[in-house]
Parts: C-alpha cells; structure tokens; sequence
C-alpha cells in the first residue's frame, strides 16, 4: 500500500502485513501485545494501526485524522505511560472508565500502553477485566520488552505479535531516504545510536544530541583517572545532561498545548483533553529523563566494550574482529586500551550493565550512577588476567 501510514514504518514488513490485513478484513482483535526490544519501532507502529483504523481512507497519512493521531493529539487515540517506577491499578481504573464513555469523533477508540510490562499485578488484573469484557470499538495495544514480561494472564487475552531488532541496512536505507546523507554517515548514526532509529536519526540531525554523547563518551577519561571524586562528578554530569533533555522536551509540550487549543478551542471535551494531555506530559518528562540516563549509560558500556576490543586486539589480533560502536572515538579509546587489561574493560562494561538493570527496576538514577561509575574505576584498577584472546560480541 503506497502513500499511507504503513509507509512511515521502517523495517518489521511481516508486522505491517498483519495488521494491514486485520484492518482490511475487519478482523481487528479487541486486544494486541507488541512485544520486542525498546527503541525499535513498537509505539510508532501502534500509532499507524491506531490511524489505520480511524481514517476514512483506511490509512492516507495525509488526512487530517492521520496527522493528529501521528502527533499524538486525537481525543481517541490515547498512550497510556507509566508515571513512576511502575504502570499502576489507579492508572487502568482510568483506561476502563474512558474505554466506557462515548467518543469523540473516531470510529475506534484505541488505547496504547506502552511499558506494559511495568504494570503492577493489580494494575494487570483491573486490566483484565476490561479485556475479557471490552466496550465495543475498542481497541487495546500494549507494548512490551516480551510476552514472559507482562504478568501471565494478560497475553492469553491479546493477539501478540513479535518485533524484532532492525537490521543495520534496514537502518542506514531508512535514514538515507529520509534524509539524504552519505552512507559512512548513516553507518556510524547505526552503530552509535545502538540499532535505535530515533537516536540514530537525532544524531544526523540534532545538535545537541550530539553533544551530548560527546559529553558521555568524554567521561571515559575522566573515569580513568581513578579518582573517586571523579566518579561522582561523572554521575552529576550524566543527571546534568538529561536534565536538559528533560528542558528541550518542555518546550516540545508547549508547543503541542498551543496546537491543542488552535485546533479545539473551549469547544465540547477539549478540558478534558486539555487535562489528560498534560498528565501524559508529565509522564512523558520523567521517562525522556529516565531514558536519557539510560542512553548514557548504554553509550557508556559500549565504549568499554569498545576499549575491550581494541586492547584484545593488542593482546591477540584477529582478522576477523568486531567494528567498533563509536569508531569516531577510536583514538582516545586506543590510549585507554594500551595501558588496561582487556578483562578490565570487560569488568567495566559489566558494572554499567548492572546499572542498567538497576535502573530499569526503579532504582535512584544519582546514586546508581555514582555507583556505577565508582565500580568502574574498581574494574579498571583490577589485577591483568591472563588471556590469550578474549571474545566480546556485541
């Protein structure tokens, strides 16, 4: 199907074929659950099924309902974020009320849930209820890591339907397409952006995304060093840089309230939109924090894990090595390489993994981090480990 919604989807065809034919077929499940890893194109996906299902023309991406459900801004397409650690009973007591009333003007009402698998077991049996017994034309998407995720009894009530990582040519085609630069550009946004299209397109595009992975990859240094204070300074510079991510998204909200009343004025319902708008708001500014921490870490531990290649190389080389995830660092990463052992590199990198876990679990993001990073410097410091040639994948 050539100019529609679909089109907008990079990669996951088998995917974007079931649900064009549910669609088609009028054989839409009242419940689905999408599950893969983050950053690969799930929610997206969601938001094209949801305008799929809504536009008169069964998808143009032109129309007017297209648009806004693509914005994030249609009265009756609604994402569900988990505010905190954890998606809560509260929050789906609210999902069924609203999946009870009337709706605006779509003809489906479709709700997205996305970090389904951080609802609470009481969150996930008011859940239930509603997807045993759900209001006619309406349709339920949760996005998930995994079905094993998500409390047990949720996916046997769901259509799921897996995703799977993009491909790095999918990637750089996707991104030479949209926006036209040179394939060693889109090479490197691939591997430093972690297979994550989103990231990798901010890199070519933004700036300030770029400096801040700059900033990141600059505290392997400062890491280095194995001064404690160092450390902890690393953590503050870490919380400091997705605060201002946290800024840049506030002023994106704005603008979004703005076009929230162009579009609906005081007319019926747009309070409550108006209010539900700007709960997703302050959801959406913990998680851009939240996963803004995460990235760098992410950006973190690939380096080491960088570094561990490189001093492996040194060790043992192998013709047949790895490429690095940030060659752009390759020079500063060769200094650290030539005087650590490889299997210190290796204890690093799984410091920042541990941390990782943590983090996602709910953990205190500042103390994590100091931590982390203090538990960094331990592994560098560690005793040589005798190796003949160490094998990292990535």
């Amino acid at each position: 199907m050539s100019g529609s919604v679909w089109d907008l989807v990079v990669g996951h065809a088998e995917q974007v074929t079931v649900l064009q034919e549910a669609v088609a077929g009028g054989r839409v499940a009242h419940a689905w659950l999408f599950t893969g890893p983050p950053g690969i194109g799930k929610l997206h996906t969601a938001r094209a099924f949801a305008a799929a299902l809504n536009c008169p023309a069964g998808g143009d991406g032109t129309c007017d309902t297209c648009r806004r459900i693509l914005r994030g801004v249609h009265p009756d397409v609604h994402l569900i974020v988990p505010e905190g650690d954890f998606l809560l009973v509260e929050d789906v007591r609210a999902v069924r009320e609203e999946a009870s009333r009337s709706r605006h003007e779509a003809r489906t009402a479709v709700f997205i849930l996305d970090e389904a698998d951080r609802m609470t077991e009481a969150a996930a049996n008011a859940l239930l209820k509603v997807l045993e017994e759900p209001p006619p034309q309406v349709v339920f998407v949760l996005v998930a890591r995994s079905a094993d995720a998500v409390v047990e009894t949720v996916p046997s009530r769901a259509r799921t339907l897996p995703f799977v990582s993009l491909s790095l040519a999918e990637l750089t085609d996707a991104l030479a397409a949209e926006l036209g630069v040179r394939p060693e550009q889109t090479t490197w946004a691939a591997a430093a952006g972690h297979g994550r299209l989103a990231r990798a397109r901010a890199l070519l595009t933004d700036e300030a995304a770029r400096s801040r992975r700059s900033s990141v990859l600059d505290l392997v240094g400062r890491l280095g060093s194995g001064q404690p204070s160092d450390a902890l300074a690393a953590a503050g510079t870490v919380v400091a840089l997705a605060d201002e991510v946290v800024a840049a998204a506030r002023l994106s909200q704005e603008r979004e309230l703005a076009e929230l009343g162009e579009a609906f004025g005081t007319g019926r319902g747009s309070g409550a939109l108006r209010k539900r708008l700007e709960v997703r708001h302050r959801r959406e500014l913990r998680r851009a924090r939240f996963d803004a921490i995460r990235e760098a870490v992410t950006d973190l531990l690939a380096a080491y894990r960088d570094v561990a290649l490189l001093a492996t190389s040194r060790a043992a080389p192998s013709p047949g090595a790895a490429p690095l995830v940030h060659p752009d660092k390759a020079a500063t990463f060769e200094r650290l390489a030539a005087r650590i052992d490889p299997a210190a590199a290796v204890r690093a990198a799984a410091a920042l993994e541990e941390a990782d876990r943590r983090l996602t679990i709910g953990a205190a993001p500042q103390l994590t981090l100091e931590a982390a990073f203090l538990s960094v410097q331990a592994a560098l410091r560690g005793p040589a480990v005798a190796i003949r040639r160490l094998a990292i994948r990535r």
